[in-house]
């Protein structure tokens, strides 16, 4: 492949939304399918992006992504001469022509609006969970303390998705509930199919026969109904129950529980400590410590060092 050559990657179809939301599970649905390829979780295409949309530069790029975890995963070659642009775009290509496939993609989690600024024409999947199960799973995931704090996660993707939204043509967007794919995946899919512009294949199944994600389940929605505690059910809908509302779900009928400035500080204090305590049983005090103090005081040679060690640990994880 000539890696100069950035093909024709105009209109990528990029799947956006909160982590733990079940976009894992719709990336393998779409990576299956005969005629998409599709990345997995692959933030590096825009989170170097500044917060005022200038891009980053290419030698500044290349070094940073050298060192990123998930990058490396995906298993793609940099070419040092492109510019940026051309070189995010040149990566899709990568897969596309890997995946020998005539659509391309990728999932992205946060700062998904600034994708419009490469790619302008691109098509948008907004995959959204109930923001309850949401929280639950991120403090399963040992990266928030408490179901409040968690609910940041859900609450921060769908203020993103308002911003990204009102930025595209009604044509480029699709929204879809990951209750309504759990239920029935096969009309769901069918719907997604038709907005793509493929036409719906059974092989969109066929993840389950390659990875660790079973077929679609009922009984993992509305989870929170049986696993949140009340205390916390009811500071979770006071923080996100009227966005709730509005994206269809019920709430619990408990009394919502406002949280005030004071409390809302406590409640993120408990759960960063809560966060670091998993982090020392999972990589261990001497690393912990060094990574933060390499962090704090700017050692980029050793705090590079230490992530790969921390990185090597999460790897042997992965099932």
């Amino acid at each position: 492949m000539d890696m100069n050559n950035t093909g024709d990657i105009n209109a990528p179809i990029f799947l956006v939304g909160s982590e733990r939301s079940g976009t894992t599970l719709l990336r393998l649905m779409l990576d299956h399918h005969p005629e998409i390829a599709f990345n997995l979780e692959s933030e590096f295409l825009v989170t170097r992006i500044s917060h005022d949309g200038k891009f980053p530069n290419p030698n500044d790029y290349v070094d940073w992504l050298k060192y990123d975890r998930v990058f490396r995963h995906s298993g793609f070659k940099i070419s040092e001469g492109l510019a940026y642009q051309n070189l995010v775009s040149n990566f899709l290509l990568q897969k596309r022509e890997r995946d020998g496939k005539r659509l391309v993609g990728a999932t992205v989690h946060h700062a998904f609006s600034k994708l419009v600024l490469v790619w302008p024409k691109a098509k948008f999947i907004y995959l959204f969970r109930d923001g309850r199960d949401v929280a639950n799973s991120v403090v399963q995931m040992g990266w928030a303390g408490n179901p409040y704090v968690a609910s940041e996660w859900w609450l921060s993707a769908e203020q993103e998705w308002d911003v990204l939204r009102a930025s595209l043509d009604r044509e480029q967007w699709i929204e879809m509930r990951y209750e309504d794919l759990a239920c029935d995946a096969m009309a769901e899919l069918e719907r997604l199919c038709g907005f793509l512009g493929v036409e719906f294949s059974e092989r969109m199944f066929d993840y389950a026969q390659h990875s660790t994600y079973g077929l679609p389940d009922a009984r993992l929605t509305y989870q929170w109904k049986r696993k949140m505690k009340p205390r916390d059910l009811s500071l979770v809908e006071g923080r996100i129950g009227q966005r709730l509302v509005a994206r269809g779900y019920e709430l619990s009928g408990l009394a919502p529980r406002a949280v005030g400035p004071l409390r809302d500080g406590l409640l993120h204090l408990v759960s960063r400590a809560s966060c670091l305590r998993n982090r020392v049983v999972r990589f261990g005090f001497p690393l912990v410590v060094q990574e933060l103090l390499s962090r704090r005081l700017s050692f980029r040679g050793w705090n590079r060092a230490v992530q790969a060690r921390i990185d090597a640990i999460v790897d042997a994880e992965i099932r």
